[in-house]
């Protein structure tokens, strides 16, 4: 199960991120509101959650196609070598 904390735009940003290496897992949306804002992806670890990737909310914005999309392959880097690292 992965958690995401964001805004909507962000949110469906990293859901899509995810559902690219883990296309079958449980995802559960938390939008946190306090500043500065963050998006974080954890994965549930029977010893608690593991933050895979945290960033700022900029980073995943449509309107900053270069941060997002860098900010999108780190994302999905990162979900490779966890899933990687559980095999």
């Amino acid at each position: 199960m992965m958690n995401l904390y964001g805004g909507a735009q962000e949110r469906d940003t990293a859901t899509s991120c995810v559902r690219q290496v883990f296309p079958s897992c449980v995802i559960t949306p938390k939008c946190v509101d306090k500043y500065p804002i963050r998006v974080i992806i954890e994965a549930n670890d029977p010893n608690g959650n593991v933050v895979v990737w945290e960033g700022d909310q900029k980073s995943l914005f449509r309107k900053y196609a270069t941060r997002r999309k860098a900010a999108q392959e780190d994302i999905v880097a990162k979900l490779n070598a966890l899933k990687a690292s559980r095999l």
